[in-house]
């Protein structure tokens, strides 16, 4: 089967998303028994490291865009315009017949796509609007109204957008349920992200008190906020309990205001990206996931997990995961509730080894590599297969 793969983000094998990450491992596992054809956005800094999809793929077609240093509202345009300008140069795939089915990687790379006359899969990866009805729900006044219209004007969008495709894929049973809600004729599926792609069977020594947030930055305002949440709301109480504690916030893209508080605070330290987050999750004596704002399912949060840290999150960061709190993670959905459960874990020795290894027993069992891409390669198969019977 000829399979062309449109992605709106460069797929990376190490890439510094979750997202970019999964793509390229499907790629990987699509051309063991498939034709992979890969169209995809690209960020110019990018280029250099385009050609490790090369030995999996039978063509790569890539449409370079600029870096974003900060965005506003002329970047927000550029974007919207990059989008449409990828969406039309994969419309002229697609008509071309080439192929036997598109899978196309996020809600906004399918904004500008047209329904072709072949299977279409939709991997959403995110519920984008869930995110935006939450910046409703927390905002007054005039910014509300604003929130607001955004909200109904990307709800149109996503509604429109899978619409035209024969099965969405979801993260999580949480977000198939939140799309039902917006509509009841789409076949939904759900394939969790596999955890743990970088972790090691190597062990290292805890840092004693040592908290840390590993998420990406760049162009990621919810992992911005949560870490400020933590770090202003949280930590305070957490050090007043343990005045050795130490904040580490590791991950790409930090802004100005994150470095600055590494600069400020001793007992922070802001890593910028890492090679090794193995040795990172492994070495922390929790890991700690302030999500404040619903949109997926949290991947950083099942690879620390996967690694055997104990984790403190909210309801949204776990709503896509589904661990029982207190078993698997614990819950903290106030700045006391959560700066409590970090100390108990810090506290009680016993209560931390129990997390440890129910949560890494917890995201074997539910997300383990080979489970989750057997499941969406299988979802491409039979769609294709169904369709070449009903033609």
């Amino acid at each position: 089967m000829k399979i062309l793969v449109a992605s709106l983000f460069f797929p990376q094998l190490r890439a510094t998303h979750a997202g970019g990450r999964f793509v390229a491992e499907l790629v990987r596992e699509l051309s063991k028994k498939h034709e992979v054809h890969l169209a995809s956005r690209i960020e110019e800094t990018e280029l250099s490291g385009s050609e490790e999809l090369r030995p999996y793929c039978k063509s790569i077609s890539l449409f370079p865009y600029k870096k974003v240093a900060r965005r506003g509202l002329m970047t927000s345009v550029r974007l919207l315009v990059s989008y449409y300008r990828f969406g039309s140069e994969v419309n002229k795939l697609i008509k071309s017949g080439r192929f036997d089915l598109v899978q196309v990687e996020w809600v906004e790379a399918g904004f500008f796509l047209k329904r072709g006359t072949v299977p279409m899969v939709l991997d959403a990866h995110d519920i984008i609007t869930k995110p935006a009805w939450r910046n409703v729900t927390i905002s007054k006044g005039l910014v509300r109204l604003l929130y607001y219209l955004i909200y109904r004007a990307i709800r149109s969008g996503e509604l429109r957008t899978i619409r035209k495709y024969d099965v969405i894929v979801t993260r999580a049973e949480y977000d198939k349920e939140y799309l039902r809600s917006m509509t009841k004729d789409a076949v939904i599926e759900v394939v969790p992200h596999p955890a743990g792609l970088d972790i090691s069977e190597k062990t290292y020594n805890r840092q004693k008190n040592a908290l840390l947030f590993l998420a990406s930055f760049k162009h990621r305002r919810l992992n911005v906020d949560a870490a400020l949440y933590f770090y202003q709301q949280v930590f305070p109480l957490v050090r007043a309990r343990f005045p050795d504690a130490t904040f580490i916030i590791a991950g790409y893209g930090p802004p100005k205001e994150l470095l600055s508080i590494g600069e400020k605070d001793p007992s922070v330290f802001i890593t910028g990206f890492v090679d090794d987050v193995d040795a990172y999750y492994k070495r922390a004596a929790v890991f700690v996931a302030p999500i404040l704002v619903g949109g997926g399912i949290i991947v950083k949060i099942l690879d620390a997990m996967a690694a055997g840290v104990p984790v403190v999150t909210t309801t949204y960061g776990n709503e896509g995961i589904g661990g029982k709190p207190g078993r698997d993670l614990v819950i903290g959905n106030t700045s006391e509730d959560f700066a409590e459960a970090v100390i108990n874990i810090l506290s009680d020795h016993t209560f931390a080894e129990k997390l440890e290894k129910n949560g890494k027993e917890y995201v074997e069992k539910n997300y383990g590599r080979d489970a989750v891409f057997t499941k969406i390669v299988s979802i491409i198969e039979d769609l294709a297969k169904s369709k070449r019977h009903s033609a």
